[in-house]
């Protein structure tokens, strides 16, 4: 019997969770044995090493999402004819010649809609009630999404299916290479680290306020804020510029991310929604004490493995950081509990429970 042969598309070229899920996902699938996977992609270099069929589709961004989401990978899927497809990112084409599903990382559109630009939400919307409509299978990262999903579209009750992402653990850094990476981006001694593109959701101005009430009190901290500027950063880059509280990296490789985890005394999102949570995953995994929003997807990611503000303000956060800055107890506890919870995410658990859809809905 031939193996399945599932067709899956992946936009790789911004940052971001999904594109991380991407390329996490498709490594595992390419050790599946009964799967022949056709990765359709605008950055086809991320899957070389693979060994899969690669479909080269290069797509520029903006608007031209519209041509490849809708012109492009239709054409490609026809000429495959694939058993089954799958797209990653909260779409489908309109004429799909095999049965399909659909990863919906979350609906901050509809739960935060005045954090996102009239034209993305309006596109975000459309796509996703239509590919939720059209799926066999909605794949989601968290039991909140899913939630959100089933709440948003009814419909779609029994056919999505909770799929947690994986969580790659720490890399193991030599004392140089801490050192110098310190030097080359300008590190403050000690810091609170908040990473993901600045946006209105993510309450990093309530990061960098919340270390500002810090240095007030008498501590020693700075806020790095590594992320892109997205839509809505004015509150976040007026706190940014206000004073020398906030060190701010808009890009830095994977490698000095890896650092920048690893020396950190603490970790801060109080983001207003998340699907699932990346930036937190990593730092669970590098063992930094962090402090989540008690929001969406964040206590299910996270257990008792952080501690939990019990509102996103500034003075929360900074009272609650302020405990784990200056308790050695509670910061040695979070940082123990962080890895052992990191630890029971897999990409191999990931993957196969995605391999166990594909061959669902393709019977």
């Amino acid at each position: 019997m031939p193996p399945l042969h599932v067709a899956i598309a992946v936009l790789s070229g911004t940052t971001g969770g999904p594109a991380t899920y991407g390329r996490r996902l498709i490594t595992e699938l390419a050790r599946t044995e009964d799967l022949r996977v056709s990765v359709l992609t605008d950055r086809p270099e991320h899957f070389s090493a693979t060994g899969l069929e690669i479909v080269d589709l290069p797509m520029r961004g903006g608007v031209d999402r519209l041509r490849w989401q809708y012109g492009a990978l239709p054409h490609s899927l026809r000429r495959l004819a694939p058993d089954v497809f799958h797209d990653l990112k909260n779409a489908l084409p309109r004429r799909c010649p095999c049965p399909a599903a659909v990863t919906v990382h979350d609906l901050a559109y509809y739960a935060r809609p005045e954090t996102f630009g009239r034209l993305s939400r309006w596109f975000l919307r459309l796509a996703t009630k239509t590919a939720v409509r059209r799926s066999a299978a909605v794949i989601v990262p968290s039991q909140a999404t899913a939630d959100d999903v089933t709440r948003v579209f009814p419909d779609s009750a029994g056919r999505v299916h909770v799929i947690h992402h994986g969580i790659d653990p720490a890399p193991d850094l030599e004392a140089a290479r801490r050192a110098d990476t310190r030097a080359r981006l300008g590190l403050p001694e000690h810091y609170v680290l908040h990473v993901g593109t600045i946006q209105a959701r993510k309450n990093v101005d309530v990061v960098i306020d919340a270390v500002r009430r810090l240095r007030a009190r008498g501590l020693p901290h700075r806020a790095v804020v590594v992320g892109r500027k997205g839509w809505l950063a004015a509150a976040a880059m007026r706190e940014i510029e206000r004073d020398d509280t906030a060190l701010w990296l808009p890009h830095v490789t994977d490698a000095d991310l890896a650092v920048l985890y690893a020396e950190a005394d603490a970790f801060a999102s109080p983001s207003a929604y998340e699907g699932f949570g990346f930036a937190v995953a990593d730092a669970l995994a590098a063992g930094v004490p962090t402090v989540i929003a008690d929001v969406s997807s964040l206590p299910e990611l996270c257990g008792q493995a952080a501690a939990r503000l019990p509102e996103p303000t500034p003075a929360a956060l900074a009272t609650t950081l302020e405990a784990i800055l200056t308790e050695p107890g509670k910061r040695s506890a979070l940082a123990a509990h962080g890895p052992r919870r990191a630890a029971e995410f897999t990409w191999s658990r990931s993957a196969a429970q995605h391999a166990a859809v594909y061959r669902a809905i393709a019977d």
